[in-house]
């Protein structure tokens, strides 16, 4: 009976054990949920804090440091043959490398991607989100890639050739093309390669067209008779309802470059540079006058930048800035040699002879790299790297 007594006097205790072990893994599984909620809204809120610190410069360099590591560092990142014609393309998977023979991608750790033969007398490249474009001008050949390789050619006629191609940041094509019977064709492609949009232009020459970053409408460059002499108009088109909603003349200029930025179409002239809306109000006509066009980057998110000089020839150069809506931000005499120029959100990169500087939009100094020797080009990314591109060799710096 003592045993039996022991025995069932035992037996509730053993009973309640599963239950207290259940509760207590219950307390510790609470326990771990609340370390990690409390964890995501630590990292949240520094997220928060360093966004809306100096308009997110913080952040934007935590997120540099994540990537790429210290501050301030170059590190050579690609080894490429020295050709005068090469074109130069940043893609997530490393430097876009386009000669009239090839098409290469260079990965960061010092290997090739693809290499794709190619014969294009001169290649024109445009590079958007994750694809990019090269295009033979003059030529009935456009080759469309992505960082695993070709996505498809496009071949004209031999009676054909394109004249641009274009991608806009979410990788919508714009092409203008020769075609028989008429001055110009014009054609718009979705990321897939679905043609969206086209019209042949019997009136006038379009030298340039470019989708707008929402894919709504196409902004093309018109040149046509006017007074004996060629004049610039710019069109733009709906794509969703295939109808032209404004018609902007440029008084007494070519357009050489062209960009559309949060609805503002900044248009690079021979003998001015222009801003205005999609709806073809001017904000901006700045007439070089007696001063000669040195240099200009036009895609910073918010500005746009331009280099004149009083020579043609020289280093004596007025630098200025200036906002989606006209106005001037700010300017900056400079008097040594710039090499290239190139804006991407809130930064613009200069490369002079033998540095790097990397201005706000206001021209304050941002970040420096002494010691450039023989690079020719700067591409500024969108995360503030830039990317320093020499005759055999390209770079990153880290602001």
């Amino acid at each position: 009976m003592d045993k039996d007594e022991r025995e069932v006097n035992q037996a509730p205790e053993t009973a309640g054990a599963p239950g207290e072990q259940k509760a207590a893994g219950k307390k510790k599984g609470f326990v771990k949920r609340l370390g990690a909620l409390l964890l995501i809204l630590a990292v949240v809120l520094t997220v928060a804090v360093l966004s809306t610190m100096e308009d997110g410069r913080h952040f934007a360099a935590l997120r540099r440091w994540l990537m790429y590591g210290e501050s301030g560092a170059t590190e050579d990142m690609y080894v490429y043959s020295a050709d005068p014609n090469n074109r130069f393309g940043q893609m997530k998977e490393g430097l876009l490398v386009v000669t009239p023979k090839s098409i290469r991608l260079h990965r960061d750790d010092g290997t090739t991607l693809y290499d794709l033969p190619i014969a294009l007398d001169a290649p024109a490249l445009s590079v958007g989100r994750e694809q990019a474009v090269v295009c033979g001008v003059g030529s009935g050949t456009l080759y469309r890639l992505d960082g695993a390789g070709l996505l498809e050619t496009l071949t004209l006629d031999h009676e054909r050739c394109f004249y641009t191609a274009r991608l806009n940041e979410r990788d919508w094509l714009a092409v203008t093309e020769e075609k028989s019977g008429y001055k110009t064709a014009v054609s718009v492609y979705d990321d897939g390669g679905e043609l969206v949009f086209s019209f042949d232009s019997h009136e006038s020459y379009i030298s340039d067209a470019l989708v707008t970053d929402d894919c709504r409408y196409l902004v093309a460059v018109s040149l046509q008779p006017e007074g004996g002499v060629f004049g610039s108009r710019l069109l733009v088109f709906d794509l969703e309802k295939a109808e032209r909603i404004s018609d902007a003349p440029i008084r007494d200029g070519l357009v050489l470059d062209l960009a559309v930025t949060n609805g503002r179409v900044a248009a690079l002239c021979d003998k001015r540079l222009t801003l205005s809306t999609l709806e073809g109000e001017p904000l901006l006509d700045h007439a070089y006058g007696s001063l000669y066009l040195h240099d200009y980057a036009l895609t910073g998110g918010d500005f746009c930048a331009l280099l004149l000089g009083r020579y043609q020839a020289g280093n004596i150069c007025t630098l200025t800035t200036f906002d989606l809506e006209g106005q001037t931000i700010a300017t900056l005499e400079v008097t040594e040699e710039v090499l290239d120029m190139s804006a991407n959100g809130k930064y613009l990169a200069v490369l002079y002879s033998d540095s790097l500087v990397i201005y706000t939009r206001d021209l304050q100094e941002h970040a420096r790299l002494e010691g450039t020797d023989y690079a020719s080009q700067v591409h500024l990314g969108e995360d503030g790297v830039a990317l320093v591109i020499g005759g055999t060799t390209a770079w990153r710096f880290l602001p």
